[in-house]
């Protein structure tokens, strides 16, 4: 990792992030001691929303810092990630019209797609050694 990467996901972010997924899950799990949709678990839902919000528009604007190569293999890990998903759901989708049961895509979606956008790093970052 060089220096402008670094910079770009130092302590402080990293620590960030953390913090706003600790809220989310804790959002999350205090939400189900409340009836769905009262007023509380709807509180609950917009502040995991904004928490949500916050970490994309801050690494967003972390990403900007990056020179133009990072930014190049950034932008080709998120492409893998936003591809991959989409492909996972849409085969999920027609395993489901086959048979299998239904699950709760709204708290799997970014889980899998950060998880494919280390992956596709991994490769973006090797491709341009």
């Amino acid at each position: 990792m060089n220096k402008s990467t670094e910079s770009c996901y130092g302590p402080r972010f990293m620590a960030f992030v953390l913090g706003c997924a600790v809220l989310v899950m804790g959002a999350a799990l205090l939400a189900h001691s409340f009836e769905r949709g009262s007023a509380a678990r709807l509180a609950l839902a917009a502040v995991q929303g904004l928490a949500t919000g916050a970490v994309i528009v801050t690494s967003m604007l972390r990403l900007r810092r990056l020179d133009e190569m990072q930014q190049r293999v950034q932008l080709e890990a998120l492409a893998m990630a936003f591809a991959g998903t989409g492909v996972l759901g849409a085969a999920y989708g027609f395993l489901v019209n086959a048979g299998l049961p239904d699950i709760e895509w709204g708290a799997l979606v970014w889980p899998v797609m950060v998880g494919l956008w280390a992956i596709g790093l991994l490769f973006a970052n090797r491709r341009y050694r």
